[in-house]
């Protein structure tokens, strides 16, 4: 049972990766496994970086 705030945003975090991941699994993509070490400013920078990535 989720008692504190702590624990539910916790476990909230963890269901909303799992399902993004089935999600992807069901539509035929890969997720690649170093996004989820990325922080979102990493991210963010990462894409700064390669513009023509953006571009679409």
């Amino acid at each position: 049972m989720l008692v504190t705030t702590e624990q539910k945003k916790k476990y909230i975090q963890a269901t909303r990766l799992k399902n993004y991941q089935a999600s992807l699994k069901l539509e035929g993509l890969k997720s690649s496994t170093t996004s989820e070490a990325l922080t979102k400013t990493q991210i963010l920078q990462k894409y700064q970086q390669n513009p023509q990535l953006t571009e679409s």
